[in-house]
């Protein structure tokens, strides 16, 4: 296998996970034939390949002529990239497929999150679970590592949930449940060792975009939204730790 044959299956990945994306919060199943989000008419088949269907409808829907969502080819592209770069650092092993599934539940959880500040319950603690279940096979992971990491993140979100409730008691919470089981994933499936460097990186993310929210806010811009969705930036800041530094974590410095 070689980066001409992993980019297309990158691709490929991410034109499922981009079915799973748009018919998920939308239809609650996979079952039926996909159909257009805009006028629900069924889709040619080209119509959903990964990237190329977007390009060659112009970026509009060729049954109703409106406006596609651009987060689709987004998803494809990174999918793709993250599957390259995952390649190049671990090459056809089982971390390979472990981080690439770890990152698949990651980039899904965080573009639902981001259209629907919603996250899924069961899928995202049966991912914990299995995360659970397969560590100890997994090179620079464990059962205990995965298990710490789980409890650790769960305690940890548990009290961000309760702070939530407590300091926005007439409002609807930032920080919700979802978001709790989302860092149980992240807990398990990266290990209590990687766990601080990754919740790091999502949280000064999130930090980041809040701070430029207050400023576009405070100039006087309208529509701008309340609240972020939190999750999307957990799993974008475990994305890129796993991409940087994988389950090894960082090296230390000699």
């Amino acid at each position: 296998m070689d980066l001409f044959l992993v980019a297309p299956a990158g691709l490929l990945l991410g034109g499922f996970l981009n079915l799973i994306i748009i018919r998920l919060p939308r239809e609650q199943g996979l079952g039926e034939w996909p159909r257009c989000t805009r006028c629900k008419q069924r889709l040619a088949w080209w119509q959903f390949l990964p990237l190329f269907g977007w390009l060659l409808q112009g970026g509009r829907a060729r049954c109703c002529g409106r406006r596609l969502s651009v987060i689709h080819p987004i998803i494809d592209l990174l999918t793709a990239a993250t599957l390259v770069l995952l390649y190049l650092q671990h090459h056809l092993s089982i971390s390979l497929f472990y981080s690439a599934a770890v990152a698949s539940v990651l980039i899904v959880t965080g573009a639902i999150d981001w259209q629907h500040r919603l996250i899924y319950t069961l899928p995202t603690l049966g991912a914990a679970l299995a995360s659970v279940v397969v560590a100890f096979a997994i090179p620079f992971h464990s059962l205990l590592n995965a298990l710490a990491g789980l409890l650790i993140a769960g305690i940890l979100f548990v009290i961000f949930y309760v702070l939530a409730k407590f300091l926005f008691p007439a409002h609807r919470a930032p920080f919700g449940l979802g978001d709790v089981y989302l860092g149980m994933f992240i807990g398990a499936a990266l290990g209590l060792t990687n766990l601080p460097g990754a919740l790091l990186y999502g949280m000064l993310l999130a930090g980041a975009f809040s701070a430029i929210l207050v400023v576009v806010r405070r100039i006087g811009k309208r529509d701008v939204p309340q609240y972020i969705s939190y999750g999307t930036f957990l799993c974008i800041g475990a994305l890129i730790y796993l991409l940087l530094w994988g389950l090894a974590g960082p090296r230390p410095v000699v």
